[in-house]
């Protein structure tokens, strides 16, 4: 058989009908190569598609669950290519920044003299939040150790409610 390549792929002299024969052979290997490989990219595309879900914004007013008046926190917040921050305002007078970090909203409050320590001097008292924007689940840690000699850090979780 005497196989020479045209415009159209090989051809063969002696037998026509091979050269269809191998087109369709070849059509029906790269059909199976192009579905082998486009499985997998979609795939990915599908576990990848939740990571590119919008952050969780943490906006409105919300009180602790348990009512306390005195701890009324409105958040204003919002997602940009520089990351997500926002805005805290207490019934108490403060405002600070906020940050999403690990899929919570952080912010820490500092109280100038805030704190007594045992020899009677005041020093700030520092608490840092972490609120969890589904969940409004929280940690609030209070460092004494500003300016203190044997300050304690604690942690205490806390549960907010939304209010408005």
């Amino acid at each position: 058989m005497d196989t020479n390549w045209n415009s159209y792929g090989p051809a063969c002299v002696d037998r026509p009908d091979t050269a269809v024969k191998f087109l369709i052979t070849m059509t029906k290997v790269l059909h199976v190569l192009a579905t082998a490989f486009a499985a997998p990219t979609i795939a990915g595309m599908a576990i990848a598609a939740p990571a590119l879900a919008d952050p969780p914004l943490l906006n409105g007013t919300y009180s602790s669950a348990d009512g306390d008046p005195y701890n009324v926190w409105t958040f204003v917040t919002k997602c940009g290519a520089a990351g997500c921050t926002g805005t805290v305002t207490s019934n108490q007078g403060w405002q600070v920044p906020t940050t999403l970090s690990g899929g919570r909203w952080i912010f820490t409050v500092s109280k100038p003299g805030g704190l007594t320590c045992d020899d009677g001097h005041y020093e700030p008292a520092v608490v840092s939040m972490a609120v969890d924007p589904t969940t409004l689940a929280g940690i609030l840690s209070s460092d004494s150790n500003y300016g203190c000699a044997g300050g304690v850090v604690t942690q205490s979780p806390f549960q907010l409610q939304k209010i408005s």
